[in-house]
């Protein structure tokens, strides 16, 4: 994800904006949206997440692994990251101060639990009660 990218989804919203009522994303939302973005660029673990620019102009990052779930980062200008997630079936969501100077522990932790491989049953370990196979 890049500068360019966050530019090209919030020029798309407010061609769509132009007739509809939409609230602009204001600077300051824009400014943790390139925070939030220049900090996942350094976690190789994590593919690029999609912009999305929302009508009251909040910007949401979201990532989505197939049946294993999504998650969801959004910025709104007023120092708050938020995250919504559903992985293997589990809810979160949680709003926390964000200073834009790191990714939250619990931002980080669910997308590492979304990107973490899933375990292979009939591994020692891998599951609560899981016990090894007798050769």
């Amino acid at each position: 994800m890049s500068s360019e990218t966050l530019r090209t989804a919030l020029h798309e919203a407010r061609l769509l904006g132009a007739d509809r009522p939409w609230t602009p994303p204001t600077p300051a939302t824009e400014a943790e949206a390139e925070r939030l973005l220049a900090l996942l660029a350094t976690e190789p673990a994590w593919p690029p997440g999609e912009i999305e620019v929302q009508p009251d102009g909040a910007i949401h990052l979201g990532w989505e692994a197939g049946e294993r779930g999504w998650v969801t980062l959004s910025v709104d200008g007023h120092a708050l990251l938020t995250h919504s997630a559903v992985i293997d079936g589990d809810e979160y969501t949680l709003a926390e101060p964000w200073d834009g100077r790191s990714l939250t522990d619990w931002a980080a932790e669910v997308l590492r639990r979304l990107w973490a491989q899933p375990a292979q049953p009939g591994r020692t370990g891998d599951s609560p009660g899981a016990q090894p196979k007798a050769t």
